[in-house]
Parts: structure tokens; C-alpha cells; sequence
């Protein structure tokens, strides 16, 4: 038995830059969740997406699995299946296309339905969720972080819209290019706080998103990095529009109640990323959007 599958970098302008993601058509139904997870554990990637059905009301059914287990929603899968199915499984051109994920319906729009590779792809992540605050000292001693790496004028807080991030603001590219973390350092505090997959009421482990307002590009607004435990190991995202979408809401939040803003990440990896933010707070409804583009890098049958 075979499987159509695709490679995409996602919130890239070029190949080889942005997030990797791989994209496994199952129409008919044919892989257990076991199987899935060993495919997404054989590519090793941060995340594989397995479309499942198409809908009466032209929606697709999609299932995104990291190496470690299944999620409900996460950002550069839902995009990069977002171009799979418009390039690929709509018989003509649209400008939004519907994802129903394990989180909840999700659409996505196209800006230039005609012109996929130059597109593009901006999705609204449900209403967040605003979990602990902690302070700068209590982050600095759990992770054995500098203190006076860390921007004092802005709060830690967890977000999440699917999944959670605990967002974190250093002071400049130094200090946010200086992080070295350890594992059981990071797991001791998440496990402490009920932030970790075992413990935590969402079952999910709470990420890291770190942020500042210096940047290596100047038309960028700020620069960011993701860490995550996974597997007993810290590992690093190129591109995280579920990380994204929690700082969009922490910035309507804590900054300002309307939001522009280009944010870089993966530069550490070597793997420039682009992701455009927009955002507003109105009568206590967040309207969050966070697009990119999507570059294809590989197409093939996956063997069973």
C-alpha cells in the first residue's frame, strides 16, 4: 500500500528556509494512529499533518501529529496543508479553505488564490486562553538564566489557542542568542508548575517562546525563538505560528489593543522565517491572524 505524500517549508520565502512539514494524503482512512505517529517519527520533522476526508461543505478533515504524540492544532501544519489542498485537491482556485482540526474549525485565507508560490496564507486562531504569571527572577532561577537577560518591563505569562506557550521577553539578539537551557532543568519547572503533558490539565507540555524587540532585519519587529521539551531534549522550531498567535494575543493583551507586526525566527538554525501578525482586542474578543508563505520542496509515494 502507498500514500501520496509532500514536502513544504512554511513562513518562508525561499526553499530551504522556514519550518519543514510533510503532508500525508489518507482519503480513505487506510493508517491507524499508530501508524502515524511512526511515519511522523520516521520523518522527524516537527510536525506531519494526515488529511483525512473531504466534507460535505467542501472542508477538510486534517490530523497533526509531532514526534512525541498527537495535537490539536498547530500553526505551520495548518498552513502548509492549507497550500497542499489548494494546489493539489481543489478542483479550481479559492480564497479560503477550512480545516477541522482536533481544536476546532479553522480558516484559512489565500491572498492570491492564482498564484499559490507567491500567496500569502493567514489563518485565525480561536479565542485564547491566559494561564500563570511568573516573574522574571522565578523563570531566571528555573532555567539558570541571567537575570539581566530578561526585559523587566514586560510580563511572563502562559498563553494558549490550541497549544501552550509560556512567552518570555529578553532585553536584545545577545542575550536571546546566548540560551542554552537544560532539560531536566526545564522539566523540574514545568512539572512544578502543572505545565508539564503529565500533569497538566490540557495534556499538553507548555512551550517556551522567547521575544525581543531587537532584530536582525530592520523591517521586522521582533525576534523570536522556540524551545521545546520533547523526548527528555530541549529542541528548537524554525517557525511557530501556534507560538504566534499566543504572542499576538499577549501583545493585544499587555501592549495595545491593535496589532501589526512581522516577526523573524529560526535565524539561530539557520533557517530564516517570516511570519506577519495582525491582530485586535474588541470588547474582550480577540480577532487573531497570523500568515506566511509556503514553498514546495519534495512530492513522493510513502510506502505502508
Amino acid at each position: 500500500m502507498q500514500l501520496k505524500f509532500y514536502i513544504v517549508d512554511v513562513f518562508a520565502r525561499e526553499k530551504y528556509a522556514g519550518n519543514q512539514l510533510a503532508v500525508f494524503v489518507d482519503l480513505e482512512q487506510k493508517l491507524s494512529v499508530e501508524q502515524m505517529q511512526q511515519m511522523t517519527r520516521e520523518i522527524n520533522f516537527a510536525e506531519s499533518t494526515f488529511i483525512t476526508s473531504i466534507e460535505d461543505d467542501g472542508s477538510f478533515r486534517v490530523r497533526i501529529f509531532t514526534t512525541e504524540y498527537e495535537v490539536p492544532f498547530a500553526g505551520h501544519p495548518t498552513l502548509g496543508t492549507t497550500y497542499i489542498l489548494a494546489k493539489h485537491l481543489k478542483e479550481k482556485p479559492v480564497d479560503e479553505i477550512v480545516l477541522r482540526l482536533k481544536k476546532g474549525d479553522v480558516p484559512v485565507a489565500i491572498s492570491r488564490p492564482n498564484e499559490l508560490e507567491e500567496s500569502r496564507f493567514t489563518m485565525q486562531q480561536v479565542q485564547p486562553e491566559f494561564g500563570a504569571m511568573y516573574t522574571a527572577e522565578t523563570v531566571a532561577n528555573a532555567f539558570d538564566i541571567p537575570l539581566d537577560y530578561f526585559d523587566a518591563s514586560m510580563p511572563i505569562q502562559d498563553v494558549n489557542t490550541g497549544l501552550p506557550y509560556l512567552i518570555i521577553f529578553l532585553k536584545d539578539l545577545e542575550s536571546i542568542g546566548k540560551l542554552k537551557l537544560n532539560p531536566g532543568e526545564v522539566e523540574q519547572f514545568l512539572k512544578q508548575e502543572r505545565l508539564f503533558k503529565s500533569n497538566n490539565p490540557r495534556g499538553l507540555t507548555t512551550n517556551l517562546f522567547f521575544v525581543t524587540r531587537e532584530t536582525v532585519e530592520e523591517e521586522n519587529s521582533y525576534h523570536t525563538r522556540m524551545l521545546v521539551l520533547e523526548d527528555g531534549a530541549m529542541w528548537e522550531d524554525a517557525a511557530t505560528g501556534s507560538a504566534n498567535g499566543c504572542f499576538l494575543a499577549y501583545l493585544l493583551k499587555h501592549v495595545n489593543p491593535e496589532q501589526s507586526a512581522i516577526v523573524e525566527q529560526g535565524f539561530e538554525m539557520g533557517r530564516k522565517s517570516i511570519l506577519h501578525l495582525d491582530g485586535v482586542l474588541h470588547e474582550n474578543e480577540y480577532t487573531l491572524k497570523v500568515g506566511g508563505q509556503v514553498v514546495p520542496v519534495s512530492e513522493g509515494m510513502w510506502s505502508i
